[in-house]
């Protein structure tokens, strides 16, 4: 009954801290925006950086990582090591192997629904990687993306729940990690893609090894098509990145296949419900949900 408490009072302020990064990230920016329109600043792109990425990575992620840090769980120590060369390229390969074919999940389920909904819905992915010139998406997605969204849901959910196992802390990382992307594409990569970094670093101990696998993962799915609507040899080497990625994601899953993670210490009955039934994070997850819905039915 106690460990019961403490995990509800864990992962509520977990919650909280996920939803306001979520909501700083996605409102704070806006009436910044609007002065800069109002100026005629908007024409120059360090500004809208400045304001959109700026907020994310300068208000939202420290005013998130306070809250997540005062829940002062005890921190289980794990030792930290770097990967060998061979060990990351075959992570990276894996890695991208993964985000690619459930990247096609997530289309498949986007164009579902835009059968149901009777009109096309919006892939907010392609939307928003297809504004950037190439200096922005290399510091976004290859450099600020994989250092803070690392810190924050491997490094400091850890910290938060790493105490109470294995199992729970990959799932919890795997979950805040899908739920923070807020749209039904991003959904299946995100949380397979959370459940192998998570399981890097719960295995490493070293968070260096999981940025610089997001930076590989962020540089193959959205750097390579920008250099490829110039430089066509570009989609030539992303084919067959994507296939070998494939194939070796595949034949992994299949060697893999009876991989079952145990739990230690085991939980008490009574932890699920403790750690998902909480206002932080049923406010998260519904705010999540609502995103998703929002692009669905009004983009």
């Amino acid at each position: 009954m106690e460990q019961e408490k403490e995990i509800r009072r864990c992962y509520n302020r977990l919650g909280l801290g996920m939803l306001l990064y979520m909501l700083i990230t996605q409102f704070f920016p806006i009436p910044l925006l609007l002065l800069a329109r109002s100026m005629g600043l908007l024409e120059t792109e360090w500004v809208s950086l400045l304001i959109q990425d700026g907020v994310q990575y300068l208000v939202a992620l420290p005013a998130a990582a306070m809250v997540i840090r005062s829940i002062r769980n005890p921190r289980r120590p794990i030792s930290a090591k770097m990967l060998s060369p061979k060990q990351f390229l075959s992570c990276a390969l894996l890695g991208i192997g993964l985000m690619y074919l459930f990247n096609i999940v997530g289309n498949l389920i986007n164009l579902l629904l835009a059968m149901v909904k009777g009109a096309p819905v919006a892939n907010l992915v392609e939307q928003s990687v297809s504004t950037y010139s190439l200096w922005r998406g290399i510091l976004l997605l290859v450099v600020l993306a994989p250092l803070a969204e690392e810190f924050l849901f491997r490094k400091l959910v850890y910290e938060a729940v790493g105490n109470y196992g294995e199992k729970a802390y990959l799932f919890t990382s795997a979950c805040l990690f899908m739920l923070m992307h807020g749209n039904v594409v991003q959904y299946p990569y995100a949380f397979v893609l959370g459940l192998l970094f998570a399981g890097i670093y719960l295995r490493t101990g070293n968070i260096w090894n999981t940025i610089l696998l997001h930076a590989a993962a962020n540089f193959v799915g959205g750097i390579l098509p920008m250099i490829g609507d110039q430089i066509p040899a570009a989609l030539y080497l992303l084919v067959v990145i994507y296939l070998t990625a494939s194939i070796y994601a595949v034949r992994t899953a299949w060697i893999y296949r009876h991989l079952r993670v145990k739990n230690t210490p085991p939980l008490e009955d009574g932890a699920l419900d403790a750690a998902l039934l909480n206002p932080g994070m049923i406010l998260f997850t519904a705010a999540s949900f609502a995103m998703a819905g929002f692009v669905i039915l009004y983009l």
